[in-house]
């Protein structure tokens, strides 16, 4: 299985992203940056472990909002971003760590600016 980090970089290096693509990209970000979040607080989480938790609470937020996990559209990606950022308590790692929390939230938005579902 590809690293969430190789994800990303696959999906940034594209022109056009699909419904799919784009989320796949979003939730590799959300991994990376959780993980590196852990990593500089001393708590270094396994990869599979932060991808389950963040796969978990993205498939609750999808159906949240009433959207279909495989072809959502950019306003439900957007939608599932902020609930996802609520659950990984974003504006903890927004005080903790800005330029990480920066980071995130420019990558989101190439992947989002790439859209095309």
């Amino acid at each position: 299985m590809q690293s969430a980090e190789e994800i990303l970089q696959e999906k940034l290096s594209k022109r056009v992203l699909s419904n799919k693509t784009t989320r796949e990209g979003m939730l590799a970000c959300f991994i990376v940056t959780l993980m590196k979040y852990c990593s500089l607080k001393g708590l270094p989480s396994p990869e599979e472990e932060v991808r389950r938790t963040i796969y978990d609470n993205a498939n609750e937020a999808f159906l949240a909002i009433k959207s279909d996990f495989e072809f959502p559209s950019l306003e439900d990606l957007k939608r599932v971003k902020t609930i996802l950022e609520d659950k990984i308590k974003a504006s903890s790692l927004k005080e903790e760590a800005p330029e990480l929390f920066a980071a995130h939230e420019r990558i989101c938005s190439i992947l989002f600016a790439k859209y095309e579902g």
